[in-house]
């Protein structure tokens, strides 16, 4: 059973009215039942993105950062009732060592975090499923996450025993042995950046998942109890949207 904080709209209303906020509105107070429209309402802190978030998506994620070269950000999540969109909750969030770069100029091995707005889908762990209603896998000794440049399965989740990509977690055509990596994959969840059309080169193997000693190589990480949490709000059937950026890149206006 999914946590209290992640059930109804009403909730998180009192939620907010709580800690003294309101809940946040959008620019258009157009009913739902007056039919659909073509995008979300807009996003809080996220400007640049408003016009790209469809309508049926009723959770956001922001990741929002100071600079290009921050290696912490600030995590909120977002629900939206159609109108409006509610705060349910904020989290101190670490990225890339290497700070931030624009989804479309990344480069694999950078340990840069790609900027941009990305559908979440799935998720896995080296633990049993916590209870999200994300599809779920649990890792096994044989799961791999190509990131070979050779490989007809670049940016996919393998089996070894399957084939089709080096056996190799380190060099230019390594891969990530994902149960190998330990802790910070207790609980993951993918970010579907260069996935659906990958594009060799530009990275591989982006999600967001438990905070390990340090900045990650470009993923988003959060402390074991919020990843956890995290992974029980999400919901599939709001299309949930993670949106990640530097705070004044993503509040320029929509384009």
């Amino acid at each position: 059973m999914r946590r209290a904080w992640a059930l109804t709209i009403s909730t998180l209303l009192a939620m907010t009215m709580i800690a003294g906020s309101s809940p946040v509105r959008a620019a258009s107070t157009t009913a739902v039942a007056a039919g659909p429209v073509a995008h979300a309402p807009a996003i809080p802190g996220a400007t640049l993105f408003s016009g790209h978030v469809p309508a049926y998506t009723r959770q956001v994620i922001v990741v929002t950062a100071l600079t290009w070269r921050s290696t912490t950000a600030t995590l909120r999540l977002y629900r939206s009732d159609g109108i409006r969109w509610f705060l349910v909750r904020s989290l101190p969030a670490r990225l890339g060592y290497g700070g931030l770069v624009k989804a479309s100029q990344r480069q694999q091995g950078t340990g840069t975090t790609p900027a941009g707005l990305f559908a979440i889908t799935e998720a896995f762990g080296r633990k049993a499923n916590p209870g999200t209603a994300l599809p779920y896998a649990k890792l096994t000794a044989d799961d791999w996450w190509v990131e070979d440049r050779e490989s007809a399965y670049y940016n996919q989740k393998r089996l070894g025993s399957q084939g089709g990509f080096t056996l190799a977690t380190q060099g230019f055509n390594s891969s990530e042995h994902l149960a190998g990596v330990g802790a910070p994959y207790d609980y993951v969840a993918v970010i579907d950046f260069n996935r659906t059309h990958p594009v060799v080169g530009r990275g591989a193997g982006i999600f967001l998942h438990v905070n390990g000693a340090g900045s990650t190589a470009g993923c988003v990480s959060l402390p074991a109890p919020a990843m956890l949490d995290l992974l029980r709000w999400l919901d599939p059937t709001a299309h949930p949207r993670i949106i990640i950026g530097p705070s004044n890149w993503l509040k320029q206006p929509a384009q």
